[in-house]
Formats: C-alpha cells, structure tokens, sequence
C-alpha cells in the first residue's frame, strides 16, 4: 500500500513550515555543508502494523540504517501519530521510501531574508 501525497499535503505543508527539523540550528540544516550527504526527511507511516511510539520508529529506521543504536543517532523527531524526522543518507532515505506505507520527504530549511522579507519561494508561491 503506497500513500497518495495528496492525503498527506496539507498537513505536510505545516510540518515543514513549522517542524523543529526545519529549525535554523547547524545540527539541524537538512544537509551536510557542501549541501551532499546525509539529510533531514520527513516519514509519514501509514501501516496497519504501525503503533504510534518512539520504538516503533527506532525499529523502521533500524531496518534501513543497521543498527539501533545507528537508529537512536538518527532520529530527531517523533511526530504522534503520523511519522518522524530523521537525519538519514540518501540511499537510507530511498530504502525507507520503497517499503509499503511508507511516504519519505527530504525537508528543506527557508531562512527570513536579513530585511526581515519572507524567503523567495514564500513570495513567489504566495
């Protein structure tokens, strides 16, 4: 069962607007800083096998990443009941996003322009 990004777009606008993963901290930038390497991605899960719990995630992400404790480095964030953010290598991601339920999305970090403006893509999407 694959999820139609349509179902999960409006919520998905608000969580990268608003996610602690989208902060501007340099331990959160969604890539390393040549801007390759590991990023942060959204997860949504919806499974029938899915429990809304930290454990849960660690286990997801442990199947793609290696190991728990790999896991436990990698997550950032548990969002209830929908999914969780972690800092993952591209091909992790790309694992991720092949298994059924599962709905991977790279985040992208906008930054308030030094005028105080809303970045370009606010203005031009807007």
């Amino acid at each position: 069962m694959k999820i139609a990004l349509t179902a999960v777009l409006p919520p998905l606008l608000l969580l990268l607007i608003f996610s602690p993963a989208a902060m501007s901290s340099s331990a959160l930038d969604p890539s390393g800083p040549d801007g390759h390497g590991p990023g942060v991605y959204i997860v949504f899960v919806s499974r029938a096998d899915y429990v809304d719990s930290v454990d849960y995630d660690l286990r997801l992400l442990a199947s793609v990443v290696g190991s728990k404790a790999e896991a436990k480095a990698a997550l950032l964030y548990h969002y209830s009941s929908i999914g969780f953010a972690a800092r993952l290598a591209p091909e992790h991601a790309h694992q991720l996003s092949k298994k059924d339920g599962v709905a991977v999305i790279k985040d992208k970090t906008f930054r308030i322009q030094e005028d105080g403006g809303l970045p370009g893509f606010f203005k031009e999407n807007v």
